[in-house]
């Protein structure tokens, strides 16, 4: 049997100018939503809103965000959905780990800005909105 974990990185990655920038203040700001909640899990969050508008941005200098082992199922499947979708469906990209983060962390850093525009600039914030691509 495979193990699909079998080289990927030991631990998830941010730019750390974003980190400091906006996923910290949506953590520790009592008027934020995402007040105290796990650094990781407003990643993953970031990184889909990324995908979904199509924001990347390269990391040139990088933090740990979560070690890769403790994350759960469902986060693991998050990344996987959004590599595949990114290479237009090409399995093969998820046997390189790296890769596979590489593209999740650019997305997070680059959904990581819209995310901290719509909860501090007033706007109206809906996860639903804001992550899920809906039929027209």
């Amino acid at each position: 049997m495979i193990d699909i974990d079998e080289g990927y990185p030991q631990t998830i990655k941010m730019d750390r100018s974003v980190k400091a920038t906006y996923l910290e203040p949506l953590i520790n700001t009592t008027s934020s939503q995402f007040y105290k909640k796990e650094q990781g899990e407003v990643y993953f969050i970031a990184a889909a809103i990324g995908y979904k508008n199509n924001v990347s941005q390269e990391t040139s200098d990088t933090t740990d965000i979560r070690l890769y082992s403790s994350l759960r199922d469902e986060s693991k499947l998050l990344i996987r959905l959004i590599a595949l979708a990114h290479s237009k469906y090409d399995y093969e990209l998820l046997r390189d780990g790296k890769k596979v983060c590489k593209i999740i962390e650019e997305y997070a850093n680059g959904g990581m800005k819209l995310l901290h525009d719509k909860i501090f600039k007033g706007s109206d914030f809906s996860l639903e909105d804001e992550v899920f691509v809906t039929e027209e």
